[in-house]
């Protein structure tokens, strides 16, 4: 039996910090003392967990040589500061932000969990898609090899936090009620709209998210040169994310084989389209589930190696919470 163990959550009153609360709690993760850390703003306010309310503390007052885990799940301002603090004071940590993401293991167990073995201080998770991209690509590349990846990474507005979530629904009810529509997140209204672009649109005409999408990627997988592209879309949707993607295997396969390789997998359901009438979708399946959801499996118009399949998953819940959870499962049972 593991020993049970403190652990502190940095911006747990945000949305991903909530969802693992939730999560810690659902999975009997053996916690011994819990710390709800955030900023001046939200401390003094409660979250549930095991049916009794834990108090947020204010984030700069917490001592961390009070807990041995450390979660982050707040802004790379938050992190940079204060994650070098905890592992000064011996806490293993996990981070959400970016900021250590080009240093430190970025980790999706069922890919790459072989780098906990060796217990690193710290450990990033993942960009939301890497996590059901790569555990779909892993499998693929093991059974068939890959030598290309077009991905479309289809973004809810839940990514980009509480605010961005309430933007949109303020959005959606004042056009509904015959008023304009004010935006702060977004550059433009996002509110029955379409945006061609998430993130910062560089020199080169791709945007900082696309970059990260392909760079952590290839990192997961071990594959440096793995032949990818990407291209990101923020759509009206609260919540989950989806993508289509585009795979050139090495060998020809059928769509048998493909549909085996993915229904073996624990962590993947694959959903049978039906003529279109029940395809994966965000609002139907995935949001708040913990699975990755898989349809539209076909081949290329243009290519016998060639597949396609569309792939939709909760950001929240999967992507960020569960696989921090997973990750941290590892690390101390390791």
């Amino acid at each position: 039996m593991t020993a049970k163990i403190d652990v502190a959550i940095v911006g747990a009153t945000g949305s991903i910090g909530e969802a693992i609360v939730e999560l810690l709690a659902k999975r009997a993760f053996p916690v011994n003392n819990l710390y709800l850390l955030a900023s001046e703003r939200t401390a003094g306010t409660s979250l549930m967990f095991n049916g009794k309310p834990v108090m947020v503390t204010e984030l700069k007052k917490f001592d961390f040589s009070k807990a041995q885990l450390a979660i982050f799940v707040a802004t790379d301002a938050v992190s940079a500061q204060m994650l070098p603090q905890a592992q000064a004071q011996g806490c293993l940590t996990i981070d959400n932000s970016q900021v250590f993401a080009e240093s430190a293991p970025l980790v999706v167990p069922f890919v790459n969990g072989q780098l906990l073995l060796a217990r690193p201080e710290i450990v990033v998770n993942p960009d939301s898609n890497v996590i059901p991209l790569t555990t779909i690509l892993k499998l693929l590349d093991d059974r068939m090899g890959l030598e290309r990846v077009n991905v479309t990474a289809v973004q809810s507005v839940s990514g980009h936090g509480k605010k961005a979530i309430s933007e949109l629904a303020a959005q959606t009810a004042s056009l509904l009620n015959g008023r304009g529509a004010e935006h702060n997140i977004y550059p433009q209204q996002i509110a029955f709209n379409v945006l061609p672009y998430v993130g910062e649109i560089r020199g080169d005409g791709h945007t900082d998210v696309e970059k990260r999408l392909v760079m952590q990627t290839r990192r997961v997988l071990g594959n440096e040169s793995l032949n990818m592209n990407v291209s990101s879309i923020q759509v009206p949707v609260f919540y989950a994310d989806s993508m289509m993607v585009s795979i050139d295997t090495r060998t020809a396969v059928s769509l048998k084989e493909i549909r085996e390789t993915l229904e073996d997998c624990s962590e993947i359901i694959v959903v049978d389209d039906d003529g279109g009438k029940h395809s994966a979708t965000p609002v139907t399946h995935s949001t708040g589930k913990e699975s990755i959801f898989v349809s539209r499996i076909r081949h290329d118009m243009s290519n016998d190696q060639g597949i396609n399949l569309w792939v939709t998953t909760d950001n929240i819940h999967k992507s960020a919470a569960i696989n921090t959870i997973l990750i941290a499962e590892s690390l101390i049972n390791a």
